[in-house]
C-alpha cells in the first residue's frame, strides 16, 4: 500500500511541475477538459433544475390524485376522436360525488372542485381584480394541504348547507384588508353576493405554472351555485380522489372507472363518457424530453472533452520524453512495468481531474449567480447542483485521464532499461509521439 501512496504523491508533484514548466500549453490543454465538463454539467444542472421545479409544481396538483372530468388532459391513441363527443359528455356533479363516496373502497377522500376565474372581489372600497373563485366540497382539505394564518376550515355543516363563508388567499387578504386588522369575520362581495371570511391561508408563492391559492377565494361548492351555474354543460367541474395509504394508484383508478360506469349506467359495449386524469401523464412526457436534452449536452461537451483528451495526451508524451533517463534508471533498479504504468496514468488522471474541478467550480459559481439573479427578479425558480452531477463530472475527468494517458504510460512501461538510459525511445513511442508533434501548435 505504501508504494502506491508514494507513486500517487510523486505523480501529484510531477503533475504540478509539468503545469509550471509549460504553463500556457498546460492551460490550453486543461481548458478543453474544463470547457467540456462545464458544458456537460451545466446542461445537466439546468435540465435537472427545470425538471425538479416542474415536478415540484406538478406535485401541488397531487401525484397521487385522480381527477374525473369530461375532458382528458392529453389526447390518447385516438387522435382523430371527434371533439364534439367530449363536448357532449355529461359534467360531474355532487350526486355522482356522493355515490362515489359510497362505492369506492380504496379511496381515502374525494371532493368536487370548480374553478371560476376572473372575478372581482370587493370589501368596502377595496377591490381585488382577477381573483379566482374555487368551489370545493368538504374533503378538499384532505386533498390539498392548507395552512392558516387566521381562522379555520369549513365545518361539514357549512360545506353541505351552502353557507356564505369563504377562505381567502394571502394576496387577496393583502389587497382587501391590509392595515385594517384581522380579516377573519369580515365580509366581502363576490359578484354582488355577500360572504363572511372565516379563514386566511398562509402565503404559498407561485409555482412554475403560476398555480397558487394566494389569489383564490374558496367557498363551499354548494354555495357557489348562488352566483355560478356549475351545471352548465360548457363547464367542467372535476372530482378529485386520493387512495388510501396502502392502495396502489392504478388499483384505485381501475375501481374508479368501474364505479363511474356503474353510476352513469354504461353498458359493457359503451365507451367511457368521462376522463380519469393524472399528473403523471405530464411528468412521464417531460422526462423523455429531458433525456434528449441531456444527450445533446453530452454530445456538445464531448467535442470539447475530445480536444482536451488530445491535449493531455500531448502533455503526457512530452513528459515521457523528458523523463526517459529516469525511466531507464528505475527499470534498471527493478521497477516493475506496472509501477511505471501507474505513475504516468495517475499523472494524466490528476491533470484531467484538475481541469474537471475547475469546470465544476465555474458551474457552481455560474448557477449561484443565476440563482441570485432569479431570486432578485421575484421568481421561486431554484437551481439544484446535485451530488450526482458532481460525481459525473469527476468520473468523466478520471475516464478522460485514463484514455489520454494510457498510450504514453504504456510506451513508458515497455521501454527497455538500456535503451532508456541511453536516451533512446522505442519505435512505438516514436510513432505515437510523432503524430502529436506533427499536429502540435508551437507556443
Amino acid at each position: 500500500m505504501g508504494i502506491y501512496l508514494k507513486i500517487l504523491w510523486q505523480s501529484l508533484v510531477l503533475s504540478f511541475a509539468e503545469i509550471r514548466a509549460a504553463k500556457l500549453r498546460s492551460f490550453l490543454s486543461l481548458l478543453g477538459i474544463t470547457i467540456g465538463i462545464l458544458c456537460i454539467i451545466s446542461v445537466r444542472t439546468a435540465v435537472n433544475s427545470l425538471e425538479m421545479n416542474i415536478q415540484s409544481s406538478l406535485a401541488s396538483f397531487g401525484n397521487d390524485i385522480l381527477y374525473v372530468q369530461k375532458w382528458p388532459w392529453i389526447w390518447t391513441n385516438d387522435n382523430d376522436y371527434p371533439w364534439w363527443k367530449f363536448l357532449n359528455r355529461p359534467v360531474t356533479n355532487r350526486r355522482e360525488l356522493e355515490q362515489l363516496q359510497q362505492k369506492l373502497k380504496g379511496a381515502e377522500a374525494s371532493c368536487i372542485l370548480y374553478f371560476a376565474g376572473g372575478a372581482s372581489v370587493i370589501a368596502g372600497d377595496q377591490v381585488a381584480e382577477g381573483t379566482q373563485i374555487l368551489g370545493a366540497s368538504y374533503d378538499y382539505n384532505k386533498i390539498k394541504e392548507m395552512e392558516f394564518t387566521e381562522g379555520r376550515y369549513f365545518t361539514p355543516a357549512e360545506a353541505a348547507n351552502a353557507q356564505p363563508v369563504a377562505l381567502i388567499g394571502a394576496t387577496v387578504a393583502e389587497s382587501l384588508f391590509s392595515g385594517k386588522g384581522p380579516a377573519e369575520g369580515k365580509q366581502l362581495k363576490i359578484n354582488g353576493v355577500k360572504v363572511t371570511v372565516i379563514g386566511v391561508l398562509k402565503k404559498e408563492g407561485s409555482d412554475l405554472f403560476g398555480f397558487t391559492l394566494d389569489n383564490n377565494v374558496i367557498v363551499p361548492f354548494s354555495f357557489m351555485n348562488m352566483f355560478v351555474n356549475t351545471n352548465n354543460g360548457g363547464n367542467d367541474p372535476l372530482l378529485a380522489v386520493i387512495p388510501k395509504k396502502n392502495v396502489p394508484i392504478e388499483e384505485l383508478k381501475y375501481e374508479l372507472k368501474g364505479a363511474m360506469r356503474s353510476i352513469r349506467r354504461l353498458s359493457p359495449f359503451q365507451e367511457d363518457n368521462f376522463a380519469v386524469n393524472q399528473v403523471s401523464v405530464f411528468t412521464e412526457g417531460i422526462a423523455s424530453i429531458f433525456v434528449i436534452v441531456n444527450i445533446a449536452g453530452l454530445i456538445i461537451g464531448g467535442f470539447s472533452i475530445l480536444v482536451g483528451t488530445f491535449g493531455i495526451a500531448n502533455i503526457m508524451f512530452v513528459s515521457v520524453q523528458e523523463r526517459v533517463y529516469q525511466i531507464g534508471i528505475k527499470k534498471a533498479l527493478g521497477a516493475r512495468k506496472l509501477y511505471i504504468l501507474i505513475e504516468f496514468l495517475l499523472e494524466s488522471i490528476i491533470l484531467c481531474v484538475l481541469g474537471g474541478i475547475a469546470g465544476l467550480v465555474v458551474v457552481i459559481l455560474l448557477f449561484k449567480l443565476l440563482g441570485w439573479m432569479v431570486t432578485q427578479s421575484g421568481s421561486d425558480f431554484k437551481f439544484y447542483i446535485t451530488a450526482q452531477n458532481i460525481i459525473i463530472g469527476i468520473s468523466i475527468s478520471v475516464v478522460t485521464g485514463i484514455i489520454a494517458g494510457f498510450l504514453p504510460a504504456w510506451s513508458a512501461a515497455n521501454m527497455k532499461p538500456v535503451d532508456a538510459i541511453r536516451g533512446e525511445v522505442s519505435d512505438l513511442f516514436k510513432s505515437f509521439f510523432g503524430i502529436f508533434r506533427r499536429n502540435k501548435v508551437r507556443l
